[in-house]
């Protein structure tokens, strides 16, 4: 595979830029890709003429999975950051926020103008504290589609300020903690302002899943199970962890890439999970052990011990058979796992 492609995926996820990566599984040019970032296209593979003769339909397409176009099959990946949480003010539900993200696996910001409660932050492992005004701080962070802003300030008039910063960006979610009345003088103050109708009325609030929570931590519990539904009602491969794409672009050697492209009942690891495996037999990521890792492990051993550029191959792997069952691998489900040579 062009490593010039991997480097396209590369920056796309380095500036936050909303991309998606197409692979044909059909008979018309297959195992050909194209990538289109912010609606546009920025490379495809130079042996195909069907993504381009189909230009205006894949751009259309917004979400991951398997789809069909002009009668062929093709996968799609929507390539994503790390999703970033960031928590205007440092008060109690934010401290317990900044715990449970960590195991959740965010990145947790906090923006708080106040040094000692910044300090508290830091000290409960935010990644990062920006201890200054909040409308300073906000104007100079730089945002992506993955990132969720949670406003949790001490008053209105610094709602307010979070608000109208945050609305300039680009964003995954905004959620708004207060009381109604309070909650309504400010977004009706913004709205005075001339901001857009729409996007206020997206705003989350009451913040939070109704769970009757009333404890800091009952609340930010109710705070993350709102923005894991809205994380994953959004349909994105994050398949491409951390150094994997350092790996690829910056290294000469033979690799493999195992993607799952497809998933029937239960499996281990979701569609877009990945696995880099390399010459030296060890790889980055998972596709969910057992007996697929295995049945993919065999075929990557094959390809990593040849010479020949081979074309991408799609393993079926039967996790309701006696031995997925022996090996441990009771989903009952079936995967179909893309392997091509990087």
């Amino acid at each position: 595979m062009d490593k010039e492609l991997y480097k396209v995926i590369d920056e796309s996820k380095k500036k936050g830029l909303r991309t998606f990566v197409f692979t044909s599984l059909g008979d018309k040019d297959y195992g050909s890709k194209a990538v289109i970032r912010e609606g546009e296209l920025v490379w495809v593979s130079r042996d195909t003429s069907f993504f381009k003769e189909n230009l205006e339909q894949i751009k259309g397409i917004n979400k991951a999975g398997m789809v069909e176009i002009a009668g062929n099959r093709v996968y799609v990946e929507h390539i994503c950051n790390k999703s970033k949480i960031v928590i205007c003010g440092a008060g109690h539900t934010s401290i317990a926020m900044i715990k449970i993200g960590q195991m959740l696996g965010f990145e947790m910001v906090v923006v708080e103008d106040r040094e000692e409660f910044a300090d508290k932050a830091k000290n409960a492992g935010a990644d990062r504290v920006c201890c200054e005004d909040f409308s300073s701080a906000l104007s100079k962070f730089e945002s992506d589609y993955d990132t969720y802003f949670v406003v949790v300030t001490r008053g209105h008039q610094w709602d307010k300020e979070c608000i109208r910063e945050i609305l300039k960006k680009p964003y995954a979610y905004i959620g708004l903690m207060g009381a109604k009345r309070r909650v309504g003088f400010v977004l009706d103050a913004i709205r005075s302002e001339g901001y857009d109708e729409k996007k206020i009325d997206e705003i989350y609030t009451p913040i939070g899943l109704d769970i009757n929570s009333e404890t800091p931590v009952e609340i930010a519990i109710s705070i993350f199970a709102e923005i894991i539904s809205v994380k994953n009602a959004k349909n994105k491969n994050v398949g491409y962890i951390d150094g994997m794409l350092e790996k690829i672009v910056g290294s000469a050697e033979r690799m493999v890439m195992a993607t799952i492209v497809g998933k029937k009942g239960s499996a281990p690891r979701g569609v877009g999970a990945k696995a880099l495996f390399l010459k030296d037999g060890s790889f980055i990521g998972t596709i969910g052990g057992g007996k697929a890792e295995h049945d993919i492990m065999v075929k990557v051993d094959e390809i990593l011990k040849g010479e020949e550029i081979i074309k991408p191959y799609l393993l079926h792997v039967d996790l309701t058979d006696d031995e997925a069952s022996i090996e441990g691998m009771v989903c009952g489900g079936r995967i179909e796992v893309l392997i091509e040579l990087v």
